[in-house]
């Protein structure tokens, strides 16, 4: 019997926990900036256009969440059953068949939701690759990653112009 790397499966643990961190983070600073613009003009009677900036941004972020999605859409050890190497494909496959409920169960609920996900556990590891390589054509990760470059500075430019604007 073949023995199943962990290494794989820990690093699958380690992004559906950084998956969840983004999730949260998405919510937290998306309603929070509404929280903070709402509470500037409506408990702090404060006017002034720049304090909209801040809802902006928590409805930009709200919305910036669908991205989050779709990086994670695909976990990485599906991934690997696209390398050109065959040691990683066959690594990659016999994790999954070990975790099977679990890494599956993952890519089940991504992708169809509350849906009948069956036909996918039912799938032999070229139908599987194909799959992956269909959800897999647009490279979301590497969008995901220019997106953030992005993001954080407008979110900081924002951020500079509610305090600018506070001390106005």
């Amino acid at each position: 019997m073949k023995t199943v790397s962990s290494q794989l499966y820990e690093e699958f643990l380690k992004e559906k926990k950084t998956n969840r961190r983004f999730e949260l983070a998405g919510l937290y600073i998306g309603y929070g900036a509404y929280v903070v613009s709402l509470g500037i003009v409506f408990w702090f009677k404060r006017e002034n256009p720049l304090f909209s900036a801040m809802f902006f941004l928590g409805l930009f972020t709200r919305v910036s969440s669908l991205m989050i999605g779709r990086v994670f859409l695909v976990p990485k050890v599906f991934l690997q059953l696209l390398s050109s190497n065959a040691s990683e494909r066959e690594e990659a496959w016999d994790t999954i068949q070990a975790h099977k409920d679990e890494i599956i169960g993952r890519l089940a609920r991504n992708i169809y939701g509350w849906n009948d996900a069956s036909e996918l556990y039912s799938m032999d590891k070229e139908e599987l690759t194909e799959f992956v390589r269909e959800k897999t054509s647009t490279n979301w990760r590497k969008i995901g990653k220019i997106f953030l470059l992005f993001y954080v500075p407008l979110a900081l430019f924002v951020t500079y112009l509610t305090i600018y604007a506070w001390f106005l």
